[in-house]
């Protein structure tokens, strides 16, 4: 079908022609003369094998021909402008690269990002999934959320969120039998470790750690499944796969829904919190003001 298609530029001319139904006219707006216009069409209607205008000495006029292929013209070329405007659009739309810890962007910021777009959809994100904090300074990324006790030389840092841990299950584990009433029931659990990062030596985020801390000395800490992530250790509680050591922070969604209950009333504040940093530059550039602002209206509500 496409080698059948007549030159765009013949296509272009024709459409102006017909619109004007006047070679000169549409010679003035094509900044050709007449003459080439005129040499366009007949060179056209010999392609398509029909007349598409009726030529008279004083007037000029559609055939049916023609007046199928100016409609086809007209669909088409406001779907070419469209799309032109949707292209200029995207090539000149701010470009925000944000920095967040996998886990954050998968149990927080991409759950919510929807209504970000929908309030700025002039602004196109970029997720980098970093648990060390990038250089800022080289401009690759605009804005970073950071998990970290908050010493960020020559950068602007805002605590965003404060973190506590504790352990915690799907309720239907509390639900079934054996029971999960104290620490020493945990030995008929499966226990859920979290290998994926820094904790900044907080004895309540090690399972060993926190069984010894409360009195449980039979339980072996060593047991149970690993992960990578604090997300892939929360979706597994999620899953009744056992019981975790958690972030309230990233499991705020399960725990408000009720997917995840937190055990034995032993939530337990954490040195590290979620920071978000920038540079002094970034401050006053209006798409990383508006992503920041986004980022606390959004944890207010945590």
């Amino acid at each position: 079908m496409r080698s059948n298609l007549p030159p765009l530029n013949a296509l272009r001319t024709f459409e102006a022609a017909a619109r004007h139904l006047n070679f000169s006219r549409a010679a003035d707006e094509l900044y050709v003369t007449p003459s080439a216009v005129s040499h366009q069409m007949k060179d056209l209607e010999t392609r398509i094998g029909t007349p598409l205008f009726l030529r008279t000495r004083k007037s000029l006029s559609l055939t049916e021909a023609g007046d199928v292929l100016l409609d086809g013209a007209h669909t088409a070329f406001g779907a070419l402008s469209r799309a032109m405007d949707d292209l200029h659009a995207l090539a000149h739309a701010p470009l925000l690269t944000v920095s967040v810890p996998p886990s954050v962007a998968m149990k927080w910021l991409v759950p919510r990002l929807d209504t970000f777009r929908r309030l700025h959809p002039e602004i196109d994100v970029r997720i980098s999934t970093d648990n060390e904090l990038p250089d800022l300074l080289s401009g690759d990324v605009d804005i970073a959320v950071h998990y970290s006790e908050g010493s960020y030389s020559g950068l602007v840092a805002e605590l965003l969120v404060a973190n506590s841990v504790a352990p915690m299950c799907s309720p239907k584990l509390l639900a079934g039998d054996p029971p999960l009433r104290t620490p020493r029931d945990l030995s008929r659990f499966t226990l859920l470790h979290d290998n994926g990062g820094d904790e900044f030596g907080n004895p309540d985020y090690d399972w060993g750690t926190w069984l010894l801390a409360h009195g449980v000395s039979e339980i072996d800490a060593t047991l149970g499944l690993q992960f990578n992530t604090s997300a892939d250790v929360l979706n597994a509680a999620v899953a009744g796969a056992g019981v975790a050591i958690g972030k309230t922070a990233l499991a705020v969604d399960d725990l408000k829904s009720g997917r995840l209950v937190c055990l034995f009333n032993a939530v337990a504040p954490e040195r590290a919190a979620y920071y978000v940093v920038y540079t002094g530059q970034a401050a006053n550039r209006d798409k990383v003001v508006a992503f920041r602002d986004w980022l606390f209206q959004e944890f207010a509500g945590t």
